[in-house]
C-alpha cells in the first residue's frame, strides 16, 4: 500500500507536552536549511506508482526513506550504522521529517535495501537530480557551467575476496555439500574437509612459487567437484531416490550451473566466473601500479568543468571500451540537467568515441593551436575529475559495493553521486557558526598579499601577515607575560 505521511492532527495526545524539534534546533544548521529547500513532494509523486493502491500494510514515509538514503551516502555509513546513529541525532530526525524527537528505531535496517530495489534505477536518479536542481536554484552552479563537463570512468569494486582457482573450487564443493544436506541428498563423499585443507595447501604453494604442487592441488579439487556434481545428478534423476525426480530450489539450481561452468573454465575462457555469489563481476586492468587488477564493474562519472558538481553517473556492464560509453554519459547528463552539453573534456582513453551529438569533444594531449585562452584553461582542468572520483571512493562508498547483484552496483553509484553533491550543499548552505565564510576571507587576504608581494609598506605587511605569507611579528620582551614559577614544598 502507498505510504501515509503523518499529519499534525494525527499526533498522539501524549506529544502535546513535548517540545517540537524545530523549536530546539539551531536554524542556521545546514541540515535544517537543506530540509526546507528540498522538494519532498516530488518524491511522493514519482514513487507512488511503485506501490499497490489498496493491498498490504502502508509503506514507510517516502521522506524518511529518501532522507536516510541521502544521509547514508553523505556520511559513508552502512544501513545498520545509519539507523543506529539516526536515533541519536535530532538534526537527522528533523531532516527526515520528524516533528518530535523519537526514541525508537524508525525501521529495520533491511527495509532500506528492499526500498532501493523497489524504486529501481530510473526513479532513484531523481535523488541525484534534486541535488542539481537545488544547486541551480541557489545559484551555486549556472547553465553555462552545466554545459561544460568532464567525463571519465572508474572501477567500482565488488565486495568479494581475491579470486583464485583453489578458492572457487573449494567453496563450490563446500556449498554443494551444504545444499545437498538441506535437500536430504546423501552423497557418497562430500569432500568438504578435504577441499578446505587442500585449498589451504594451494595458497601456501602459490606463495612459495611451487607451481607443480599448486597445479596438482587444483586438479584434485576439480576431480572432487566433478564427483560431487555427478553424484547430485544421479540423485536428481531418481537412481538413488526411490525412482522419483528431486525438485531443487532456485539457489541450488544456480549453484549447480555455476559449478559446471567453473569446472570447465580455463585461463583464456571468456566471461570467467570470479565469485560464486556475484556472477556479474569483471576483471578490469586499468594500468595502475598499486592495483594490477580490480574485480567489479566500470562506472562513468560526469562533472561540471567549473566547481565540479556531479551531473550524471552511469553503471557500465561487461567492461566496455571507454570511447563506446561517451554518448551514453553525455546524453544522461543532458537528461539530468535539462541543459545541452556544449563542451566535454576527456582523456586519451576516449579516442575513437561513439558520440555523434553537437558538443565539442576535447581530448587530453591534443593540439591547442586554435583554442582561446579560456578554452585552454578548461582543457587543463580535465584532471579536476580525478579528486572527485577519489572522494567518491573514500568518502561516499564507491570504493567497494556491498549491495547484492548487478542492480546493487547501479544503485550504489547513484547514491554515491548524490551524497557527494549533498556534502557540497551542506558546506555552502551553513550560516553563523556553521558557515565557511572565514575561508573566503583568508583567500581574499592571500590574493592581496600575493598581488603586492614586492612591497613592504605597513598596510601590505598587515595583509601578508593575515594571509599567512609573512610570520606574525614577535612581541617585545617587555610586553610578554611573565611566567610563574611553582615551587613544591
Amino acid at each position: 500500500m502507498k505510504p501515509k505521511n503523518p499529519q499534525p492532527a494525527e499526533l498522539s495526545q501524549l506529544q502535546l507536552f513535548q517540545a517540537r524539534l524545530d523549536s530546539q534546533l539551531n536554524p542556521d544548521h545546514p541540515l535544517v536549511i537543506l530540509a526546507e529547500l528540498i522538494d519532498w513532494d516530488r518524491f511522493d509523486e514519482a514513487y507512488a506508482p511503485v506501490y499497490c493502491e489498496d493491498n498490504g500494510a502502508p509503506a514507510l514515509p517516502t521522506r524518511l526513506m529518501v532522507g536516510l538514503e541521502y544521509l547514508k551516502y553523505t556520511y559513508n555509513l552502512s544501513d545498520e550504522a545509519l539507523v543506529m546513529r539516526w536515533l541519536e541525532n535530532p538534526y537527522w530526525q528533523y531532516f527526515c521529517g520528524e516533528v518530535f524527537f523519537r526514541t525508537e528505531y524508525p525501521l529495520h535496517y533491511t527495509s532500506l535495501g528492499k526500498w532501493r530495489r523497489r524504486i529501481g534505477e530510473e526513479k532513484l536518479k531523481l535523488v541525484l537530480e534534486e541535488t542539481i536542481r537545488l544547486a541551480k536554484e541557489k545559484k551555486f552552479v549556472t547553465d553555462k557551467d552545466l554545459s561544460r563537463v568532464i567525463v571519465d570512468t572508474t572501477v567500482q569494486e565488488k565486495n568479494i575476496t581475491f579470486p583464485t582457482d583453489s578458492k572457487l573450487l573449494s567453496r563450490a564443493i563446500i556449498k554443494l555439500a551444504k545444499y545437498s544436506l538441506n535437500h536430504k541428498i546423501k552423497l557418497r563423499q562430500s569432500y568438504s574437509c578435504k577441499a578446505k585443507r587442500t585449498a589451504r595447501k594451494a595458497s601456501g604453494y602459490a606463495a612459495a612459487r611451487q607451481f607443480g604442487r599448486l597445479a596438482k592441488c587444483n586438479q584434485d579439487l576439480k576431480n572432487w567437484l566433478g564427483r560431487v556434481l555427478r553424484d547430485i545428478e544421479k540423485n536428481r534423476t531418481g537412481c538413488c531416490a526411490g525412482g522419483t525426480n528431486k525438485v531443487f530450489s532456485v539457489n541450488f539450481e544456480m549453484l549447480i550451473d555455476t559449478s559446471k561452468k567453473l569446472l570447465l573454465q580455463e585461463r583464456n575462457t571468456p566471461k570467467k566466473i570470479y565469485s560464486l555469489h556475484e556472477l556479474g563481476v569483471q576483471c578490469i586492468g586499468k594500468g595502475k601500479d598499486r592495483i594490477r587488477y580490480e574485480f567489479g564493474n566500470k562506472a562513468a562519472v560526469v562533472t561540471t568543468n567549473n566547481r565540479t558538481w556531479i551531473v550524471n553517473v552511469e553503471d557500465l556492464p561487461d567492461n566496455p571500451y571507454d570511447g563506446h560509453t561517451l554518448n551514453r554519459s553525455i546524453t544522461g547528463a543532458e537528461k539530468m540537467t535539462k541543459v545541452l552539453v556544449a563542451e566535454a573534456n576527456v582523456d586519451k582513453g576516449y579516442r575513437g568515441h561513439d558520440y555523434k551529438g553537437t558538443a565539442v569533444i576535447r581530448l587530453a594531449g591534443s593540439s591547442n593551436a586554435k583554442l582561446s585562452v579560456s578554452e585552454r584553461k578548461r582543457k587543463r582542468r580535465r584532471s579536476a575529475i580525478e579528486p572527485v572520483i577519489g572522494h567518491l571512493k573514500s568518502d561516499h562508498r564507491l570504493d567497494r559495493c556491498f549491495l547484492l547483484g548487478r542492480i546493487g552496483d547501479v544503485l550504489n553509484v547513484i547514491g554515491s553521486a548524490a551524497g557527494f553533491n549533498i556534502r557540497k550543499l551542506l558546506r555552502l548552505l551553513g550560516k553563523g557558526i556553521f558557515s565557511h565564510a572565514p575561508m573566503a576571507t583568508v583567500a581574499f587576504y592571500r590574493r592581496i598579499g600575493a598581488l603586492f608581494s614586492g612591497l613592504r609598506t605597513p598596510m601590505v605587511k598587515l595583509f601578508q601577515t593575515n594571509a599567512g605569507i609573512l610570520p606574525a611579528p614577535r612581541q617585545p620582551l617587555t610586553a610578554r607575560q611573565p611566567q610563574m614559577e611553582v615551587f613544591l614544598t
